[in-house]
């Protein structure tokens, strides 16, 4: 695979007027200035923000509700893309401009598409869904946040919605796995989720079955005694009228009784729903004082405003008359059950007198017995065809798992994994020499995996090198195997009183010496006496007071905002 360079970012503030626009390069690029709080960290995120990793950022950047533009590109081919809060608008080639009102899905799928990342992972309170996460989840090995990210590895943004998603990423950053592995777990949790459904119905069907057992008449029945042959033949075209009318009678029971636990699920509904959109209201109103608040869950921006909480209250309306309406057809339906009941009754009772006419049968067969003999039967049948639909989906499903289960054993490459592990590891040891650090830990046994050892067992000297050591090897991990793009590796680093513990000095010889033009590395830093030697050959941002924008550039790329974003400036 080739690999992601950034190559200009441009950025609007359009609450101040304000703009600016940079241009990155191949290899080094260093984002600096004197102060610690000149937008370094912000200019930092601003490309991976583009491309949809959310961020916290502090109010100060809030308030200007920029709009930013990023070109970049995979080997040969050029890509833009351009964001406006949630929104997100990708352009591949010369071709046209595509919006997405989010980040996750259609534009998740396109952007791992483009930078070749496979992994998927199973969505939370859906597990048999198996869906492309978000572009942070990309850039979550090569990003190294200013604060997390020093001291937990893969913890530097803040919108990781998925649970246990750590090890499936970096099996996949490290070549452990290919896409193809992914793609069969997903038939797998969908075969799984398949089974454990057809047993649930097969479980039901069964109970259904054994009840009417219990309350059935016999199957076998007296019927070569003269005296019932006799019977039978006289009444029988009196049962088939009754029976008849008794299936009629069951088949309305029954779909009213349905009807009625329905419009109960419905209106048991639509009830929960008054109540949370009042809980809705009096949150929005009582408890919250913006107008937009972001999901710590998911980072979905929701929107409370005046408008969004009149929203609320038509709703609460609408359930409210939803309400009523399920109300009023209960009562319909209730009234509907009691008079298939009546009519239930009345068959019933024409049968109880075809059991007293021909008293003389024999005590434990009635013609009562005889016709709910019959009505059982029918359905036991349908039960027994349903069950045994559903079975045979079980089955079939369980053979797609084994096969789909043996194909994944055999992608299993025991050869590969050592090679990864090695080479990992060799590039770790050379990166502990280079950096001088005493690892409290064996790294002839440490893999991709082990993030947590590192950050514990490290002495506190070594920490943030001990990190950046790791970094680093992941990411020639991934230059060397190619598993995907070569993503830029961004580093944050701590603030200036912190950043003693990285030595300056053998960093910058290290980063120097694997920042060549097939990769790009970002570094963001306080100016610091040892820092020259990073500056040369790189390309070097240098940050003031006026921070990222500049007063004379709105006027020149305002026309350029307005034909990708519509000429919207909200």
């Amino acid at each position: 695979m080739n690999a992601l360079k950034f190559n200009r970012l441009f950025v609007q503030s359009t609450t101040q007027n304000l703009a600016n626009r940079f241009r990155f390069g191949s290899g080094l690029n260093l984002i600096t200035g004197d102060d610690n709080s000149i937008g370094k960290s912000t200019f930092a995120r601003l490309p991976l923000w583009a491309l949809g990793c959310d961020f916290k950022f502090d109010e100060d950047w809030r308030q200007h509700d920029a709009r930013v533009i990023l070109t970049f590109s995979v080997g040969d081919s050029e890509y833009a893309v351009a964001r406006h809060r949630n929104s997100i608008f990708l352009k591949i080639g010369e071709g046209d401009w595509t919006n997405y009102e989010k980040i996750s899905g259609e534009y998740a799928q396109e952007f791992a598409k483009i930078v070749g990342f496979g992994a998927l992972l199973p969505r939370k309170g859906q597990k048999w869904i198996h869906e492309v996460p978000p572009p942070a989840y990309y850039f979550s090995a090569f990003y190294v946040d200013q604060r997390k990210g020093w001291v937990a590895p893969w913890s530097s943004f803040t919108d990781f919605r998925y649970e246990q998603w750590r090890r499936p990423v970096i099996s996949f950053h490290a070549g452990y796995l290919k896409a193809e592995h992914y793609k069969l777990g997903a038939g797998i949790a969908e075969g799984q989720q398949a089974i454990e459904e057809n047993v649930k119905v097969v479980e039901k069907y069964s109970r259904a079955v054994e009840v009417l057992k219990l309350l059935a008449p016999p199957d076998e029945l007296p019927i070569t005694d003269k005296e019932l042959d006799s019977a039978i033949q006289e009444i029988q075209h009196s049962m088939v009228a009754v029976k008849r009318r008794e299936q009629r009678a069951l088949a309305s029971l029954t779909a009213r009784q349905e009807e009625l636990e329905l419009t109960k699920v419905q209106k048991g509904i639509a009830e929960a729903a008054v109540v949370d959109l009042e809980k809705d209201y009096d949150f929005a109103v009582n408890n919250l004082s913006e107008d937009m608040l972001v999901c710590p869950l998911c980072a979905t921006v929701h929107d409370n405003s005046l408008l969004n909480r009149a929203a609320i209250l038509q709703d609460r309306q609408q359930a409210f008359a939803q309400v009523a309406k399920l109300t009023e057809h209960q009562a319909k339906v209730e009234s509907a059950i009691s008079s298939a009941l009546r009519r239930l009754e009345s068959t019933r009772e024409d049968l109880s007198k075809l059991n007293r006419r021909f008293k003389r049968l024999d005590k434990d067969v009635s013609v009562k017995s005889l016709l709910e003999g019959m009505g059982t039967a029918s359905i036991k049948s349908r039960a027994n065809t349903i069950t045994t639909e559903a079975s045979a989906r079980i089955t079939e499903a369980k053979a797609s798992l084994r096969s789909r289960r043996r194909e994944q054993k055999e992608m299993e490459d025991r050869d590969l994994e050592s090679s990864i592990n090695g080479y990992f590891r060799t590039e770790l040891s050379l990166l502990c020499k280079n950096l001088r650090i005493q690892p409290g830990f064996d790294i002839e046994t440490i893999t991709p995996f082990d993030y947590n050892e590192l950050a514990e067992r490290g002495g506190a000297a070594d920490n943030s090198r001990l990190q950046l050591a790791y970094h680093l090897a992941v990411h020639r991990l991934v230059q060397h195997f190619k598993t995907e793009a070569l993503p830029p590796l961004i580093l944050d680093t701590p603030n200036q009183q912190d950043q003693g513990a990285l030595n300056y000095g053998l960093v910058s010889s290290e980063l120097k010496k694997r920042a060549t033009d097939d990769t790009q590395i970002i570094v963001c830093a306080t100016r610091h006496k040892d820092m020259h030697p990073l500056e040369l050959g790189s390309t070097v941002f240098e940050l003031g007071p006026e921070k990222l924008f500049a007063e004379d550039m709105n006027e020149k790329l305002a026309p350029m905002f307005a034909r990708v974003f519509g000429g919207a400036s909200t």
